[in-house]
């Protein structure tokens, strides 16, 4: 008996295709050309910010961007896509971040807790 492949775990699927997954995928979307992952902040060293926030080119399946982190310390860490457009990012530290697709450059950052 061969053994299933987990494709949730070491691929990210998408229209195009699939791109090999750096880390466990929290979510992962279709967005105007990227494709934008959000990765397990576990799998990242602990004490440092994850930046845990990348997109990959839906033509190249190449990576296009890894967010940086915010300044929040040890709990920075991108938890969930909040809205596509303009792109909106939920942190483990309490804020929504507007994230400018084509370069990954956090625009705004605002507290919600």
């Amino acid at each position: 008996a061969h053994m299933q492949q987990q494709s949730d775990s070491t691929q990210i699927l998408y229209s195009r295709g699939a791109i090999a997954a750096e880390y466990p995928v929290l979510e992962s979307r279709e967005i105007d050309g990227f494709v934008v992952v959000i990765y397990d902040h576990m799998a990242f060293p602990q004490g440092d910010p994850a930046r845990n926030l990348f997109a990959y080119s839906a033509s190249s399946g190449q990576l296009a961007w890894r967010a940086n982190g915010i300044g929040a310390g040890a709990t920075d860490a991108y938890t969930n896509i909040l809205s596509e457009r303009p792109l909106t990012i939920g942190n483990f530290a309490g804020y929504s971040c507007i994230i400018e697709l084509g370069t990954g450059e956090v625009l705004v950052t605002a507290f919600t807790k």
